[in-house]
């Protein structure tokens, strides 16, 4: 195993950041924690070279635009002070929340997430590459439909890519 240590930051809105506490849990050894069953012993192994810097919940447009310093467009739609997108804009913001972690922070790996209607937008920012995806759930936080299993699908793949960017671009390891 290579003896790196990666650091890490997220700014997540609709996965309340869990996928930062989970990233986190796993890279200190935590025995037992939501999630766990994402990683197999090899993929626990190897996390012990992450280091999460911050995981921040950011559902405000003020404390995004505030704490990573950026400049997030209008939102699509009125929704109390969270932000409220369509799923492209979704993948935009997710993009400057990324960005934004990562120039602040100077980590290795920031990844950012919101979603209002449609399925969410996911940033995974690296040294490297820009990696943007939604979950696999269709959901409408006006209506309130589908926000639970939107949130669990988005911590679990983006957990999963998190791993996969990791053995690929820092571990080097051909297990994807």
């Amino acid at each position: 195993m290579v003896d790196v240590k990666i650091s890490v930051g997220t700014a997540e809105c609709f996965t309340h950041a869990k996928i930062g506490i989970t990233i986190h849990k796993a890279a200190s050894g935590y025995k037992d924690f939501e999630f766990k069953e994402i990683f197999d012993k090899e993929e626990l192994r190897m996390m012990s070279n992450v280091r999460v810097l911050a995981s921040m919940f950011i559902p405000s447009i003020y404390a995004a635009e505030k704490l990573l310093n950026i400049k997030l467009p209008e939102p699509d739609y009125d929704y109390a002070y969270a932000k409220a997108y369509t799923e492209k804009n979704d993948l935009k913001v997710a993009y400057l929340m990324a960005k934004g972690l990562k120039d602040i922070l100077n980590c290795n790996i920031a990844i950012g997430t919101t979603a209002g209607i449609g399925r969410g937008g996911i940033c995974i920012l690296t040294d490297k590459n820009k990696y943007l995806f939604t979950t696999d759930v269709y959901g409408n936080l006006l209506k309130h439909e589908n926000i639970l299993e939107r949130q669990r699908n988005g911590i679990e793949k983006g957990l999963r890519k998190f791993i996969e960017i990791l053995k690929r671009e820092y571990l080097h390891t051909s297990s994807f």
